[in-house]
């Protein structure tokens, strides 16, 4: 049962995509440090995040060649899963009053769980074969 856990899309998505979300929140960490606005540096996050979000997706979980239309439906889904990240991170810093950081953190959690079904939807769904 644990190989199997292991061996899962989501576990893998997971792993992966934690690894990508500490080199994410790191350079948005440096950005916040060096006096950049916390939007713009969210902003250079995510553009940072989907390239290689995109190519440990493609390589890692879903064993997939990249390609350009897989890349466009991925940024797709990415620009829909940006638009609710600015969003939760406004209202929980000028809303809620939590500090930029912690603000990210939290909303990158929530943000995670909705990219992987959105991206096991609609970039590399496996058409199953009756």
């Amino acid at each position: 049962m644990l190989a199997k856990l292991l061996s899962s899309k989501f576990f893998k998505f997971l792993i992966s995509g934690g690894l990508n979300t500490l080199v994410c929140l790191l350079l948005y960490w440096v950005l916040i440090k060096v006096n950049v606005n916390y939007i713009l540096a969210s902003t250079l996050m995510f553009v940072f995040g989907v390239v290689e979000g995109y190519i440990l997706s493609a390589i890692f979980i879903f064993k997939h060649k990249i390609n350009l239309l897989h890349l466009v439906k991925y940024t797709s889904v990415y620009l829909s899963s940006y638009a609710v990240n600015i969003i939760i991170l406004a209202a929980l810093v000028e809303l809620m009053g939590l500090s930029h950081f912690m603000a990210q953190v939290v909303t990158s959690a929530l943000v995670a769980v909705l990219n992987y079904f959105l991206v096991k939807i609609f970039v590399f769904r496996q058409n199953k074969v009756k």
